[in-house]
């Protein structure tokens, strides 16, 4: 059961990461209060849609070492990303479905589809960091030194 746990407390933080790391970029680009609005949709996207996507990924994933694992979990992030994007784009517009199918530019210039992949790779690349044996060991050390911190 502890294993579980801190799967879902590691998906958590890297939930929380990715979107505080979107928020961080987008500011830089663009520094508005709008920023604070992507976050508050984009947030409960990542809990609800990205966080399964990972664990799903993580079960795909979990006969294979190494680079190729991690390699694989990555192409899986941003697949599962982009098609949160690109199915409502097909299912319900047929103007974007024609758009979408001659031009594959116009996908890449769609802010959803750029906030979906950004906030995917975040995702992937913060889960990897806190699954690597360096990062558990100094999480333990942290944990000892403060105690059983819990929210």
């Amino acid at each position: 059961m502890t294993g579980v746990r801190l799967l879902i407390g590691r998906k958590f933080l890297s939930a929380i990461g990715s979107c505080i790391g979107v928020m961080i970029i987008y500011f830089i680009l663009e520094p508005s209060g709008f920023v604070i609005f992507i976050a508050m949709y984009l947030l409960p996207i990542l809990l609800f849609y990205g966080l399964p996507s990972s664990i799903l990924s993580d079960w795909i994933t979990k006969e294979l070492n190494g680079i190729i694992r991690g390699i694989s979990a990555f192409v899986i992030h941003l697949f599962l990303a982009a098609l949160f994007v690109i199915v409502p784009i097909l299912l319900f517009s047929q103007w974007e479905r024609e758009l979408l199918v001659s031009d594959v530019r116009s996908l890449l210039d769609n802010f959803f589809f750029i906030t979906a992949i950004l906030s995917s790779f975040l995702f992937w690349f913060i889960d990897e960091f806190l699954r690597c044996n360096k990062t558990k060991r100094k999480w333990h050390v942290f944990k000892e030194r403060f105690g059983d911190l819990r929210i």
